[in-house]
């Protein structure tokens, strides 16, 4: 077995630029100028600035390959960082000179003159760059491709590890998986219990509320059924009540009909009254024309005068009748209209017709003064006719 650093793979980020699988390489023999050729050759130094290294070698002989190529990879920036120092050592001169040339132009052409072998100089060792730059490309690329094929058998063997690996954590997944079950089994099986435990105490708690709940519904229940029967008794009194007040009424109804009928029953009586009065009249007239004839007829007149008498106190007694009637109406009245509200229109009507009795009752009055004024006058007429015929039986 291997050690657990061999198990790390390097990932595809950590790979330096043109590392991966399936790069695009330049072809090795196109034309370029010297200025392109530098410029790809500062762009690859930019790239290879900042080598990226792998987390843990595969093996040693992955390992020793990778160091190789990083200090081939080192030695290159450091070539170039010395052609690029050289480079700005080389410049900074040239600018003071083209500055300084407009104001000495004595001193210029002898500081060019001292300057044209550096120049040269300096040209030369650019040629030498760019050529050692263009071999060292070219064996960067031949190293490319070796280093391609080691990537290819390191990626199958590492297609077989992986492959071991897998089943290593298969059958450690398998291990864990039982002994997991084992915790699960257990922690389950606590749970388990728990939950009973749990359970029978809510249940227990639910017993006691549902026991709670029942008592509770048995006293509504009776509550309920206390007041659907006083409501019973409630409707019945009120039922009985109804039907008391309208007994009471029909009582009051024909009590009117009954006061009705005595009403009818007066207005005859007081028909055949004003017929007698008028009778009495016509007996008067009568007697008036008899007097003068004979005494005998004047005695039955006075006879006929007590009967008459007789005829109207007979007739005040039925008159105080009547108003003792009249004022037991009008208690019943006002004991019915405090009883039975209902009946207010029946009472309105019997006030009514109580009127128009009081206007009979006036009439009726109106005709008893007179039937006295009339009285007075015929004893008056009496008496003269006594005196006259006391005077006339004096005078012979």
């Amino acid at each position: 077995m291997e050690s657990p650093h061999s198990n790390l793979l390097p990932e595809v980020d950590s790979l330096p630029d043109g590392f991966v699988d399936g790069a695009t390489e330049p072809p090795l023999n196109s034309p370029k100028t010297q200025e392109e050729t530098t410029n790809h050759e500062t762009v690859a130094i930019e790239k290879t600035e900042k080598p990226r290294t792998f987390p843990v070698p595969l093996c040693e002989t992955d390992g020793n390959e990778d160091d190789e190529v990083a200090d081939l990879i080192q030695e290159s920036i450091k070539l170039e960082l010395e052609f690029e120092q050289k480079e700005k050592e080389a410049s900074p001169p040239i600018s003071q000179t083209l500055s300084e040339g407009s104001t000495q132009n004595s001193t210029l052409s002898k500081e060019m003159d001292s300057l044209k072998p550096k120049k040269q100089e300096v040209v030369e060792s650019k040629r030498k760059g760019s050529k050692n730059m263009f071999k060292s490309e070219k064996e960067f690329l031949e190293f490319m491709l070796k280093y391609q094929q080691v990537l290819s058998e390191r990626d199958s063997a590492i297609t077989v590890r992986d492959k071991l690996e897998s089943l290593c954590r298969e059958l450690q997944q398998c291990k864990r998986v039982s002994t997991e079950g084992q915790t699960l089994r257990s922690d389950l099986s606590t749970k388990f219990q728990d939950a009973i435990m749990d359970v029978s105490i809510k249940l227990d708690e639910q017993k006691n509320e549902s026991l709670t709940q029942l008592k509770e519904n048995e006293m509504l229940r009776t509550k309920l059924k206390h007041l659907a029967d006083q409501f019973m008794l409630s409707e019945q009194q009120h039922e009985q009540r109804l039907k008391q007040k309208t007994l009471e009424l029909q009582i009051s109804a024909l009590k009117i009909k009954q006061h009705e009928e005595k009403l009818i029953h007066e207005q005859s009586q007081m028909k055949v009254y004003a017929d007698q009065v008028s009778q009495l009249l016509s007996t008067e007239k009568n007697l008036r024309l008899q007097l003068t004839s004979d005494g005998d007829k004047f005695q039955q007149f006075q006879d006929a005068l007590v009967k008459s008498n007789e005829v109207f106190e007979t007739f005040k007694q039925e008159i105080d009748k009547m108003s003792k009637a009249i004022k037991e109406l009008r208690k019943e009245n006002a004991f019915l209209k405090n009883k039975t509200e209902k009946s207010d229109i029946t009472l309105i009507e019997l006030v009514e017709e109580r009127e128009r009795l009081k206007k009979l009752l006036e009439k009726t009055k109106k005709q008893k003064d007179k039937l006295e004024s009339l009285c007075r006058s015929l004893q008056a007429e009496r008496k003269q006719k006594e005196t006259n015929s006391a005077d006339s039986a004096v005078q012979p």
